[in-house]
């Protein structure tokens, strides 16, 4: 008899504390958003022109599919703790969970090639590690999108107010204008498919606060540079 009443007890003791893990146990998970960057190839991304990089290429569609899908999130999350017994208590627990500030998670990844050894033969394999992490909300996003937006999506931002333009005039962004110009003279209309004599101007002199954008640079030939340095 006794056994019986201490067996009835460890099942009520059991009960009860799964009772109370199922109570204090918070139902609710935030739908973080998480985008990754891989900057194997490159020295030291700044983590701010990796988000422009972003907004540039993908706009704010992404961006604003992830706060929708959060808000219904949060009604779904509302109907439930409606439905329940414990509405207090769940209140507080979803409100301690919401963190808005952090919806949008950018993860700049490097790929390490490391070696282990099995039987003598030393192999080699890839690991992506973390080497830098920043959250923000959509109202961080949406202000460097309108900056963005207000130069055209045509740099980043870093990039745009920088004071030294002349070292963003690479040589990928040399031939863009040169494809873009059909490598003809935008003056004379000298056709030069070589290369020979083909110079990238910019429009606005750097000297008077141009920039070494796409809509500021344009194909001369040399002879019609120099006119217009003349000038």
């Amino acid at each position: 008899m006794g056994i019986l009443i201490i067996i009835i007890c460890f099942l009520c003791l059991i009960a009860i504390v799964t009772t109370y893990i199922c109570v204090a146990r918070c139902p609710f998970k935030y739908p973080y958003k998480e985008i990754c960057f891989d900057v194997s190839k490159k020295r030291s991304p700044k983590m701010e022109d990796l988000i422009d990089r972003y907004l540039i290429e993908n706009r704010l569609e992404t961006i604003l599919q992830h706060y929708k899908y959060v808000e219904e999130w949060k009604n779904q999350c509302q109907d439930k703790i409606a439905g329940c017994l414990l509405k207090k208590h769940r209140t507080q627990q979803f409100l301690s969970c919401l963190d808005d500030d952090s919806m949008f998670r950018f993860v700049a990844t490097r790929s390490q090639t490391r070696y282990h050894q099995r039987n003598y033969i030393r192999s080699s394999y890839h690991v992506d590690v973390t080497v830098d992490a920043v959250s923000c909300s959509i109202s961080y996003l949406e202000k460097r999108y309108n900056a963005l937006s207000n130069i055209g999506f045509e740099c980043t931002l870093s990039e745009y107010n920088t004071k030294n333009q002349r070292k963003l005039m690479t040589k990928a962004l040399r031939e863009q204008i040169a494809k873009r110009d059909n490598y003809t003279c935008q003056m004379c209309g000298k056709y030069m498919p070589d290369g020979v004599g083909l110079h990238i101007d910019h429009i606005t002199p750097i000297a008077k606060g141009g920039k070494s954008i796409p809509s500021n640079l344009q194909v001369l030939c040399s002879k019609c540079n120099g006119k217009k340095s003349a000038k």
